[in-house]
């Protein structure tokens, strides 16, 4: 028999999906929480590293005091640590809430090893757009940086590589992947939409315009390799190797070195930082043909159809012996996959309706025990049929 365009409850498939709804107050929870979390935590930890006498208003308000506040190794890995975790359990308890898979729903899935190759060196060579942006930034807008960037660079000046690693590339390299490519961009799909949220709003997560606008052509590719791909691991290497790289770069020559390099960056270098990504982007294309094999399960769910068979008949069948509730006529989808249509009395329904409370059949009711027969092809199914007695409106689902 033909599938049908509803499926029963007892019947349904299991989602590979976060739906958009759920998926949204989940990205509100988890930024929310990064935010807010990291700040508390990172609080907390000052109070504990820092003599009582120097967490005065006072000191709080100047400039001196802030900067060496941003320098304590244990203040920021708090924060950055409290940060990375909201933005990677919201989202997994995101999935378990809504009865998700949680390895679908991020996206923890294989990908062609070509992959892991090409989208570290595509992004590595889309660097010289992200500093010539920040550079036209700091030159048109000077005023509008809250300087985290400076921030970073005292900060990555301040201590050694090997205690950097794990908290300027592992961890925003996973977390941020799972939230945005696993969470966001999932839940939205995987075409031009969700790659543009994913993007914009990954880059907005990083506040500072200055280092917003660094970071969008990063946002673009990583959330094109999760569409591509189908899966978050493809982006989060891509994104720990771009962090790794500037990190490295900037203890080898140290960060003045760095901002004489981009001011003095050649024009032509970025079109052929574009060239060489444009080739990455091809191989990773190439390879990941079976659309199919790649993108799973996930990729195929869709948001249900947007047609329904307009006739049904509402009957219960007890031995050989068969009621008629009624007829449901122009019959329609409403989101999220609901059965609304107008409800025509049958014979059985004056036998129903002696049975049930005065306040119920004056109102509405959830009736049980009846079947929906599709009036198309006679086949039947067990949905959830809930009568408004006062209006004449059927739902099923």
């Amino acid at each position: 028999p033909r599938t049908p365009l509803l499926v029963p409850a007892s019947s349904a498939p299991p989602r590979f999906r976060i739906r958009p709804i759920p998926a949204f107050a989940g990205a509100v929870i988890g930024g929310l929480l990064a935010i807010v979390g990291s700040g508390v935590v990172s609080i907390g930890v000052a109070y504990l590293v820092l003599p009582a006498s120097e967490l005065t208003p006072e000191a709080l308000q100047d400039p001196a005091f802030m900067e060496r506040v941003m320098s304590n190794y244990a203040i920021v890995a708090s924060s950055v640590v409290a940060t990375g975790f909201f933005l990677v359990v919201v989202p997994m308890l995101t999935a378990k809430l809504s009865k998700v898979s949680i390895k679908e729903a991020l996206g923890f899935r294989g990908a062609p090893a070509l992959t892991f190759v090409l989208a570290p060196i595509g992004i590595l060579a889309l660097g010289p757009t992200s500093d010539r942006l920040v550079m036209w930034m700091q030159e048109y807008f000077p005023n509008w940086t809250m300087n985290a960037l400076g921030s970073i660079e005292a900060f990555v000046t301040a201590h050694p590589a090997w205690m950097l690693w794990p908290i300027i590339a592992l961890a925003p390299g996973i977390s941020e992947e799972v939230f945005f490519r696993g969470l966001v961009q999932r839940a939205a799909g995987f075409g031009r939409f969700a790659i543009i949220l994913s993007a914009v709003s990954f880059s907005c997560f990083h506040m500072d315009p200055h280092h917003v606008a660094g970071v969008l052509p990063l946002g673009f590719y990583l959330a094109w390799l999760g569409a591509r791909t189908g899966t978050t691991l493809v982006p989060i290497v891509a994104h720990v190797a771009n962090n790794s790289t500037a990190l490295l770069a900037s203890k080898l020559a140290g960060p003045e070195a760095n901002i004489a390099a981009a001011e003095h960056l050649p024009l032509w270098s970025l079109p052929v930082g574009w060239l060489i990504a444009g080739g990455c982007v091809y191989g990773i294309w190439r390879v990941t043909k079976d659309r199919k094999r790649w993108l799973g399960p996930a990729a195929e769910e869709v948001t249900p159809p947007l047609t329904v068979s307009p006739d049904w008949r509402v009957v219960r069948s007890v031995g050989a012996v068969e009621s008629v509730l009624g007829y449901i006529r122009q019959a329609h989808l409403r989101p999220p996959g609901v059965g609304v249509g107008i409800f025509q009395a049958g014979p059985a329904l004056d036998e129903l309706l002696p049975s049930l409370p005065p306040r119920v059949a004056h109102s509405h009711a959830l009736l049980e025990g009846f079947e929906l027969e599709d009036l198309r092809d006679g086949q039947r199914y067990d949905f959830k049929f809930h009568l408004d007695f006062e209006t004449g409106q059927a739902v099923f689902e």
